[in-house]
């Protein structure tokens, strides 16, 4: 008897904690996404590599997760991990399928700001850790949940966990369509399978191309146009083709006492720092001029409180060498500054301005990047403003090195951002493009990502 009451209180506990989990996740998006606006700053990277992509592999590797509270609180957030398919619904596996540990732990590492005109809690995770491991490849979503009352949802992030068993071999290139010479960039590639069956190629394996990480663009479900032997070829005529952008626009805010690189003003209050940004001009008929960037990511950090912080100045006149240095230089001093880059590093309110005689009659203009996790986001929405005859939006952001461009959005339908009206497009622009391999054989019940491979655009075979 004493059996059965223990296992109907099992059960009924159970059943509490998945209708908990429902309700917690009624809002759910399976995609990088923030829903609550005093959390910030969120990065997910492998430790070091603060530009790259979140992929890691199987057995080994970690990610790591940072972000800030802005209500300066100690609160307890957790979080949980989600598999998922190729084309980011959630697979069938349960956690027991596709990890080894807990799947619900707690964030540990908090720590408070110091010497910050604004305050802030500073939270971090590295996953996966000695609580959990992961058994499975594929793409994952790590689920970030408010626990002090009712549990809810602030944030979500895609990573991804490849078993490195297909090799790619490919490039960039410009377009092989006349009309898209000067303005596309053509991706052409080779997966190979040496040593791994697959029965039916265009069913059972699924290939993704991504333009700097973004999921926004990304090309997904391909099918191989050639199958010979152990190679799988992906080389079509403009179908794997990307506008190629610009190089991105970016400022250096890691100082508050001096103007960086991109930087007209800074005014400090009691409350807060408001810094000018020097005003932008539309780039669409221009050609590409010479500056590397970090393809529309951002670098959290500061030098204000390190005697060893360097003023970086970018110029476009820069040698490719000087600028590869400059970059260099850049993630040492971030890498080397951790503990400042995390608690030291204030808030600052960052007015963006875009210089137009008149504005869109039916469009909006965004600010785009990485800061904006690649979304179209109310608050980088700019509003024209007569009297500087200018498109203007102050946002909030912490201090760190930025890149970024403007979105022009129609007003009506879909909010997907061109890119091109302000910024135009350049063949030769350098762009990094990761090609995903999912495979999924007949029977199985996941997709399993077999290979994550960097194209650089600058690169050829």
């Amino acid at each position: 008897m004493k059996k059965i009451y223990l296992f109907f209180l099992l059960l009924v506990s159970s059943t509490f904690l998945l209708a908990q989990d429902d309700e917690a996740d009624a809002d759910l998006v399976f995609d990088n996404y923030t829903y609550v606006d005093y959390i910030k700053s969120v990065t997910l990277h492998p430790p070091g590599l603060i530009i790259s992509n979140p992929i890691i592999q199987l057995g080994s590797g970690a990610l790591s997760l940072s972000f800030d509270d802005l209500k300066g609180e100690s609160r307890e957030y957790i979080y949980s991990v989600v598999h998922c398919n190729a084309d980011w619904t959630p697979s069938e596996l349960t956690p027991i399928e596709f990890m080894v540990g807990f799947n619900e732990e707690r964030i540990q590492n908090i720590e408070f700001s110091i010497r910050t005109l604004i305050d802030y809690t500073h939270y971090e995770v590295t996953i996966p850790n000695e609580d959990f491991q992961f058994s499975k490849s594929g793409n994952y979503l790590l689920k970030v949940y408010d626990n002090e009352d009712d549990k809810f949802l602030v944030l979500t992030r895609r990573f991804m966990v490849v078993e490195p068993s297909f090799s790619v071999r490919g490039s960039a290139n410009r377009s092989s369509i006349v009309k898209k010479g000067q303005t596309h960039q053509e991706i052409d590639f080779v997966i190979l399978h040496k040593g791994i069956q697959i029965n039916n190629p265009r069913k059972e394996v699924s290939v993704t191309v991504l333009q700097n990480g973004r999921w926004d663009n990304a090309i997904s479900e391909l099918e191989p146009q050639y199958i010979s032997g152990n190679e799988l070829k992906y080389e079509f005529l403009d179908k794997i083709s990307f506008l190629a952008g610009k190089e991105f626009r970016y400022f250096d805010l890691r100082s508050l006492r001096y103007r960086g690189n991109g930087i007209r003003g800074i005014e400090e209050y009691n409350d807060g720092y408001d810094v000018t940004l020097i005003p932008d001009e539309t780039r669409a008929y221009t050609l590409k001029y010479n500056q590397r960037d970090i393809n529309g990511g951002f670098v959290i950090g500061n030098v204000d409180n390190n005697n060893n912080g360097v003023n970086l100045s970018f110029s476009d006149d820069d040698s490719e060498e000087a600028r590869d240095t400059k970059l260099a230089l850049l993630a040492r001093q971030n890498r080397e500054n951790g503990l400042a880059n995390g608690i030291e590093s204030d808030y600052a309110n960052v007015l963006f301005s875009m210089k137009m005689n008149e504005p869109f009659y039916d469009k909006d203009v965004y600010i785009f990047g990485a800061l904006t996790d690649w979304q179209i986001k109310d608050e980088f929405k700019m509003d024209y403003q007569e009297a500087v005859r200018a498109y203007v939006a102050d946002v909030t952001l912490k201090q760190g090195f930025y890149n970024y461009k403007y979105a022009v959005v129609p007003q009506k339908g879909d909010k997907i951002p061109n890119l091109s009206e302000l910024e135009g497009d350049w063949y030769e622009t350098e762009n990094q493009y990761t090609v995903l391999a999912y495979f999924r054989p007949f029977g199985q019940r996941y997709d399993r990502l077999m290979v994550a491979y960097n194209i650089d655009s600058r690169r050829r075979r």
